[in-house]
């Protein structure tokens, strides 16, 4: 691994502010530019479309990452520079989770893991959440997911992952949603990654309160907050 990267993963904890962070610096194809002080670094992956803003700003670097992916963290001790020099990108909070100590009972609905040779064969799902769980997949990510009888209707999978944590990502499709089958998916995810010895992490952005409120009712605990810059549309 590159030495820079080595570097800021020992430079940065294993907390949940940092999930997505670590995981784009142990990515051998992420790209870091750092301070010539090394007060600051940008990392992204053009594949994840997502990159992380830590410490004093580096302008440059962010310029080129922000060429390259469409959403990129920040934190609250560089917001306010960062939003001044991508004045085409909107920001908003997110509310950072960790998951109980004690984790919820599993629910009613079935749930398994599912690997891509599976997931390739589900035509009833929408084009764009079909491409997001086989890229998942093929980069042996982890997905469970929430039956109706035989057919799988809600996922769980890890979007991001370090030593001891993960990022929750979850999806249902549209005609079973609001019926327990995304709390299943990810209660049935929390427990498969607990035997590995990892815990939880979740975000919900300021303006998604559905997931905000899935996360307490599961349990979550609120731990620290972030940044989501998405660049708009125009």
């Amino acid at each position: 691994m590159d030495e820079s990267k080595q570097r800021y993963l020992a430079w940065l904890p294993d907390l949940p502010r940092w999930v997505e962070t670590r995981d784009l610096l142990s990515c051998e194809s992420a790209i870091l530019q750092e301070n010539a002080t090394q007060s600051g670094f940008v990392v992204w992956r053009q594949d994840d479309d997502l990159g992380s803003i830590v410490g004093e700003p580096n302008h440059e670097g962010i310029l080129r990452a922000a060429d390259c992916v469409s959403e990129l963290l920040a934190f609250a001790e560089n917001i306010e520079p960062v939003r001044a020099l991508l004045a085409n990108y909107r920001a908003e909070s997110a509310t950072i989770f960790s998951a109980p100590a004690q984790l919820p009972p599993s629910l009613p609905h079935p749930c398994r893991q599912i690997l891509y040779a599976e997931i390739a064969l589900q035509q009833h799902l929408p084009a764009e959440l079909l491409k997001e769980l086989s890229d998942v997949a093929q980069n042996e990510g982890t997905i469970v997911a929430a039956f109706d009888g035989t057919l799988p209707v809600a996922f769980a999978y890890v979007a991001s992952e370090t030593e001891t944590l993960w990022d929750v990502s979850i999806d249902t499709i549209e005609s079973h949603r609001r019926r327990g089958y995304a709390s299943a998916a990810v209660v049935a995810l929390m427990h498969l990654m607990k035997q590995r010895a990892k815990t939880a992490v979740w975000g919900a952005l300021a303006s998604n309160s559905a997931s905000y409120n899935l996360a307490k009712r599961l349990g979550f605990v609120e731990v620290d907050t972030l940044w989501v810059l998405s660049r708009n549309a125009a």
